[in-house]
């Protein structure tokens, strides 16, 4: 007899190895696949509900030690279900009193999340003089041959941008951006390279993300969370895939207090409040993009790339972009131009936990990550 502990992420390919039936692998699959989640403030009769009901299901609800005594109105807990286990106590919830039913809607929200098969890059192109990091700042040339590289190489995401949105940098005035743009974007257009890949503007003004659209650039990154409605007017009529970041205030002063009072529940009425306004404006093809680096600090996006499968409830695709900014120099003492191996850790984990994409300055480095870690997820 011989035993061989998997990684849970491996289930899919032994399960598919043995060869049961398939309506068997999918219920086996389910019965693999786990829930952790943290719940504050939940009422105390409610917490003593839920405590029940995950027990009935075979999960549990760790509760503090003096939760017993019922001495408290609210109580905060870990939920530790199967996804079968946790289709049960849905249902059981559903029907309770003292806001369990909407705690079951919640719950509900990630039971049919999956994390995504494949992975792309996003190539960061930046037609300025004072990006963060200097090598990423190209003129009209450079950049044009830069595109081509990436075309040969097989990446399908460019974004361009030409106004900083680092942090304390100033607001440009349009016809600035546009006039560093002009080249490249008639380069695009009239050697038709967006029947190659899809271009993305990055900005913050109407007009030019107009101007980009109109030389078929087919994604449209706001990081300004699409809060103008002439950006909304704008992205109605042409209608691009729209990249929704989660930010707050401008790139000038948003790292300034920085404050939450807590962080993923304000970012989850972000983005469910965002996501209607861009329904009103008949905009559906949206990609959410947690916003690392803006307006937060290292705590802040730490915990984001550690719990990143939190937003795939949304079920929309997953933007990060961590490369080199300065989190990670925090962390490691490293200068910018130093924080590759950092980007490549940070981005490894967005993916294990469930980004779609990464938009990225180190184009080689990151193709090998996903081919490696490709490789891994087809192993047995």
């Amino acid at each position: 007899m011989i035993v061989k502990r998997l990684n849970p992420d491996a289930l899919k390919n032994a399960l598919q190895k043995i060869g049961p039936e398939k309506i068997a692998q999918d219920r086996m699959r389910q019965k693999g696949v786990s829930f952790i989640f943290e719940i504050q403030h939940l009422p105390l009769s409610a917490t003593l509900i839920l405590k029940q009901e995950a027990i009935s299901v075979g999960g549990d609800f760790a509760t503090p030690r003096d939760c017993i005594l019922a001495k408290e109105p609210f109580y905060d807990g870990v939920l530790i279900v199967s996804a079968k286990q946790l289709e049960r106590l849905i249902v059981k919830c559903h029907s309770q009193p003292f806001g369990l039913k909407h705690l079951a809607q919640e719950l509900k929200s990630h039971l049919k999340s999956q994390k995504p098969n494949n992975p792309q890059i996003m190539a960061i192109l930046n037609l300025t003089p004072d990006s963060f990091y200097e090598k990423s700042r190209f003129s009209s040339k450079k950049a044009l041959e830069e595109i081509y590289q990436w075309l040969e190489k097989g990446i399908k995401l460019i974004d361009i941008g030409a106004a900083s949105s680092r942090p304390k940098s100033e607001i440009i005035d349009p016809k600035v951006e546009q006039d560093r743009l002009k080249e490249v974007l008639l380069e695009i257009k009239s050697q038709k390279l967006y029947q190659c890949a899809q271009f993305s503007i990055d900005t913050y003004h109407a007009t030019t993300a107009q101007m980009a659209l109109e030389h078929y650039f087919s994604i449209l990154n706001d990081v300004s969370g699409f809060s103008r409605i002439e950006m909304l007017e704008v992205a109605r009529d042409y209608k691009p895939t729209c990249i929704l970041m989660h930010a707050q205030k401008t790139p000038k002063d948003m790292q300034e207090n920085v404050f939450y009072h807590n962080l993923f529940d304000e970012m989850d009425r972000f983005f469910k409040e965002k996501l209607e306004v861009l329904e009103k404006y008949a905009l559906q093809d949206i990609i959410l993009d947690i916003g690392f680096g803006f307006a937060k600090l290292k705590e802040h996006n730490l915990a984001l790339i550690k719990h990143l499968s939190h937003f795939l409830k949304f079920k929309k695709p997953l933007l990060v972009g961590a490369s080199r900014k300065n989190t990670i120099g925090l962390i490691t003492g490293r200068e910018v131009q130093d924080r590759l191996a950092g980007t490549l850790s940070l981005h490894l984990m967005a993916l294990q936990n469930g980004a779609s994409i990464l938009r990225v300055h180190d184009i080689d480095e990151h193709i090998d990550l996903i081919k490696v870690l490709k490789s891994l997820e087809e192993t047995n």
